[in-house]
């Protein structure tokens, strides 16, 4: 180690304590982006860069579809979203998210405006970026619950109220991009 790289500071370590610094430092390194592997978040050597030299992805919003639920279908602005319980009380709506150029992790947070009254409610992005679910590079997280409770004033009618929904994804590579949809909300299944 150069000490004039280090004036002024005095280090006293055992050659097995100076290794382990060292590959410690080297797993928390930053990679560049778009340099990682596709698990990490990067983008697997796709041409997720722009002209600008940025990174960009493709999000698109929608429900869980498929005989088992598990399937990925668009969500058509318009379309009626059904709010469930799931025996719990809470009022939720099952959405799914496609994630285009991201790798197979990424953070995903859901946003609802009540376009009546212009209220908002948000589901941020975990600490942790989300397992998705990848064939190729087309990757979905299907289904995900958004909570409702609070889009509407309790004495509220809900039946038919006017949302936009968005997601914004990104991942640790710096992809990211969002979806909006208009949809409407169903007490059918209450």
């Amino acid at each position: 180690m150069n000490r004039a790289a280090l004036p002024g500071v005095r280090l006293n370590l055992r050659p097995w304590a100076l290794a382990s610094l060292l590959a410690l430092s080297a797993c928390s390194a930053p990679e560049a982006p778009g340099s990682g592997d596709v698990d990490a978040g990067g983008t697997g050597g796709s041409d997720a860069g722009d002209a600008g030299g940025g990174l960009t992805g493709e999000v698109q919003l929608g429900v869980p579809g498929g005989p088992d639920g598990l399937d990925f279908s668009p969500l058509e602005d318009g379309a009626v979203l059904n709010l469930e319980t799931f025996g719990q009380g809470g009022t939720h709506v099952l959405l799914g998210v496609r994630c285009i150029g991201f790798g197979s992790r990424a953070f995903v947070e859901l946003r609802a405006k009540n376009l009546a009254l212009g209220s908002e409610l948000i589901a941020p992005a975990p600490a942790r970026p989300q397992l998705l679910f990848c064939e190729g590079q087309v990757c979905d997280l299907v289904p995900i619950t958004m909570m409702m409770g609070g889009i509407a004033p309790s004495d509220a009618e809900r039946d038919g109220l006017a949302i936009e929904l968005t997601a914004n994804v990104h991942n640790a590579a710096g992809v990211s991009a969002k979806d909006s949809r208009r949809a409407l909300l169903s007490t059918q299944d209450l």
